[in-house]
């Protein structure tokens, strides 16, 4: 969909139909001036918000800083098609100020909503408070040391690493992956690392299967995940378009393996998470002599494990290696952050990535979600949600934030 909305030309949607769904030849044409007017709708925003799940399908939610926009797309869960595409009414934001922001979260927590939310703006601290429960069952409320899942955060820790490895000349981020990875396709000769933390790989965004019993979960080794990425159909040339891939980050974090000769977590741990004293982050399935009430319970709609908790989900796969699989507090995330960005470990050019004006959303299945801004003045913003009423609740707080720290 992102694909189809981002191109100019009339065979993504073609092939869109063709591909994902049933039209019977009569219907052909209304479907592709639907498409056509999802894609003038959405064309201009270009921050993928994220994909939210319910029993009826999917939305895709994507924004600018000044505008959101939604698709619904029902499924056809046993065909495994889409039944039909709707363009949604965006719900009106939160107005979010300095001055209201503690009241804010006071009423989304009698909603029903907890987490964590820190923002400094201006070089003040100008909220920074749990709320709402870690865990509703027992009663137990979240603080400030409450651990969340984390979703795709671990991104930046593999970035951070190859730009570590690059920086003690052992990769190029202009390196093919030819240079790591034996037996390359033809088709994928010509990716380079670059075009793996780019988006510019043409790798789809995951590579499980529908005999994987989760999609994140399921153990998967590394060679088996390279195999999978290898014989994947690109969805474009490498470097000739942009979509993001997780897939991509994994394929990364196997190149940081076979340069270090380290195991993935491993590296990260030792090159970063130890020497900022992130005592309170981890990969699923380990619990670093933390117990069960430090870790905050995600909300579904997935749940896995009593409680679900990331200590409970088993040893973290190779589906998600390298872009997931961990979990973190906000004193740690905002540990790493300082570090990376302090000239202790990687040196100013090397760290830029990390200095630039940053809007992440990052969430799971299983009920966590971590929205984060930065820019380079010094404005932060941190959103941990492990329990939320729906996700338009959590969209409706996104923007304001974003505005509020990027605003004059």
């Amino acid at each position: 969909m992102e694909s189809l909305i981002f191109s100019n030309d009339q065979e993504p949607i073609n092939r869109f139909i063709q591909n994902f769904m049933e039209v019977p030849e009569s219907e052909v044409s209304f479907w592709k001036e639907k498409l056509h007017q999802i894609r003038a709708s959405m064309k201009n925003l270009d921050g993928n918000v994220g994909l939210s799940a319910d029993n009826e399908g999917l939305v895709l939610r994507m924004a600018n800083r000044d505008h959101e926009g939604a698709v619904r797309l029902v499924l056809d869960y046993q065909a495994k098609k889409i039944k039909n595409l709707i363009l949604l009414d965006i719900p009106k934001s939160v107005d979010i100020t300095l001055e209201n922001v503690q009241q804010t979260f006071f009423r989304l927590e009698r909603e029903g909503m907890s987490g964590v939310i820190y923002l400094k703006k201006d070089g003040q601290i100008v909220i920074r408070r749990a709320f709402g429960m870690a865990n509703r069952e027992k009663g137990r409320e979240n603080t400030l040391n409450t651990i969340f899942g984390t979703g795709s955060r671990p991104i930046d820790y593999t970035v951070a690493a190859i730009l570590l490895l690059e920086q003690e000349g052992r990769l190029s981020v202009n390196d093919v992956i030819t240079k790591f990875i034996d037996n390359v396709p033809s088709d994928k000769v010509s990716i380079t690392l670059r075009h793996l933390m780019t988006g510019r790989s043409g790798l789809p965004d995951f590579f499980g299967t529908k005999d994987d019993w989760n999609q994140d979960l399921a153990w998967v080794d590394r060679t088996t995940a390279v195999n999978r990425m290898m014989s994947q159909k690109l969805l474009f040339a490498p470097g000739k378009g942009e979509a993001h891939s997780h897939g991509a980050f994994g394929l990364l974090a196997a190149i940081i393996e076979i340069v270090s000769g380290q195991e993935y977590y491993t590296f990260i741990r030792e090159k970063f998470l130890d020497p900022a004293g992130m005592n309170h982050t981890g990969e699923h399935g380990e619990s670093r002599g933390l117990n069960e009430d430090d870790f905050a319970v995600g909300g579904g709609p997935e749940k896995v494990g009593l409680p679900n908790i990331p200590p409970n989900w088993g040893p973290t796969s190779w589906l998600v290696k390298g872009s997931g699989g961990m979990y973190s507090t906000l004193d740690d995330l905002l540990k790493f952050y300082k570090f990376i960005r302090s000239g202790k470990v990687l040196n100013e050019k090397q760290s830029r990535a990390f200095r630039q004006e940053t809007v992440n959303l990052d969430g799971s299945m299983r009920g966590f979600e971590l929205f984060s801004a930065y820019a380079p003045s010094g404005n932060e913003v941190f959103l941990f949600i492990n329990e939320m009423k729906d996700q338009d609740q959590l969209h409706g707080l996104m923007r304001p934030l974003e505005k509020l720290m990027f605003s004059n």
